[in-house]
């Protein structure tokens, strides 16, 4: 499936010729439970607060596998660039959604 990689609601515009028209995608083929991922880090702070509860209604909003969005949300707090990977707030949720 072709992913946009980069949606997020400074990436979706009201158009004439449909409803919404999202701009600047970075294309790349994969797994279409990695691209929900770019809107939930967007929302970090509901993700933070009930990041099971967060990932499982969006998940199922966007028809896509529940379990597979919670891995690759896993993957990329676990993976992502930080100054200190000792004391981050994304390792805690990376360690709350942990497989």
């Amino acid at each position: 499936m072709l992913l946009a990689t980069d949606l997020h609601a400074g990436n979706v515009l009201r158009a004439e010729r449909e409803p919404w028209l999202v701009i600047d995608p970075k294309p790349f083929v994969g797994d279409p439970a990695y691209d929900a991922t770019q809107h939930l880090f967007n929302c970090e702070s509901r993700l933070r607060a009930d990041p099971h509860g967060t990932i499982r209604r969006f998940a199922d909003l966007l028809g896509v596998d529940r379990e597979r969005v919670r891995l690759w949300t896993f993957a990329r707090a676990a993976a992502g660039p930080r100054d200190n990977w000792e004391d981050s707030d994304w390792m805690a949720l990376a360690r709350a959604i942990a497989p």
